[in-house]
């Protein structure tokens, strides 16, 4: 079987969510690299204040989304034959869950990323020379499979993926999502897959709620497009009006100066890896 998913080309006004659940990852990290006394960390404090008082935000942690999704089991979930997880943000969350319950002995790191094209859909694409099918291929040799990603929010890179899952060795799917949109954990278990949010937000996709994390919003890298390279969400000001329309320019000039003083946002360390 094969899976349909949402297709967000542009043109496309995002419009203003009655409920946005930002996902604070940015002041650990700043907190790691530059100390609590520095001005980079005052910076990403001011940042971040802006955020949360505007009134249709939700701060949220990746310490309330484990919790959340740690309550929905009990006892832990049975050994999978195999984890795949999505990236770096997947492979580290599926190491931090295992910690707790011990069902993820045997994780894969796929190496893919979502591509925007010039028309505004997306594709997926590996990271590396090894396309995501042989990845796919190298790491799927058993039937009980576990995915675990950060967020599920269209569905996009979920169903990419399960469309190339080696179906007839596939008994048992699992997704694991610390984060998301509940509409769309729903059409994955149509699909017949079970599928578990840790911060599951109901509603229509962006007029109710919508998700981002704030490091995406300052991290050049957060959106991979044809003309423009890597960028940030705050590169998309018309994005950042919609989500931000009290303080849109506070947050856009604040956004602005963190991504000039902070050249990047990959890990530098191995406890800094962690933060996700």
């Amino acid at each position: 079987m094969r899976y349909a998913f949402f297709n967000m080309a542009a043109p496309y006004k995002i419009p203003t969510p009655k409920l946005l659940y930002v996902h604070e990852n940015l002041l650990p990290h700043v907190r790691h690299r530059f100390g609590i006394d520095s001005y980079e960390y005052q910076l990403a404090t001011d940042f971040i204040a802006h955020i949360a008082a505007e009134k249709n935000v939700r701060m949220g942690t990746l310490e309330e989304q484990l919790g959340s999704l740690y309550l929905q089991f009990f006892p832990p979930p049975a050994a999978f034959d195999v984890t795949l997880g999505f990236g770096r943000k997947g492979e580290v969350l599926a190491r931090l869950l295992n910690r707790r319950w011990g069902c993820f002995p045997n994780i894969h790191r796929l190496d893919i990323t979502r591509y925007e094209q010039t028309d505004g859909s997306h594709v997926l694409k590996s990271k590396s020379d090894i396309s995501i099918e042989e990845q796919i291929k190298k790491a799927v040799t058993s039937k009980s499979i576990a995915i675990v990603d950060d967020v599920l929010f269209t569905g996009f890179t979920a169903f990419s993926i399960l469309n190339l899952l080696p179906r007839h060795a596939c008994d048992c799917i699992h997704l694991f999502f610390t984060r998301g949109m509940e509409v769309t954990r729903k059409s994955l278990e149509e699909k017949g897959h079970r599928a578990a949010v840790g911060v599951c937000l109901k509603g229509k996709i962006e007029e109710d709620v919508s998700t981002i994390s704030s490091m995406n919003l300052v991290s050049k890298g957060a959106i991979h497009t044809p003309t423009e390279g890597d960028i940030s969400y705050a590169q998309r000001q018309e994005w950042v009006e919609a989500w931000f329309p009290a303080r849109t320019k506070r947050i856009l000039d604040l956004a602005h100066a963190i991504t000039d003083l902070v050249k990047s946002f990959e890990p530098t360390s191995e406890s800094e890896e962690t933060i996700v």
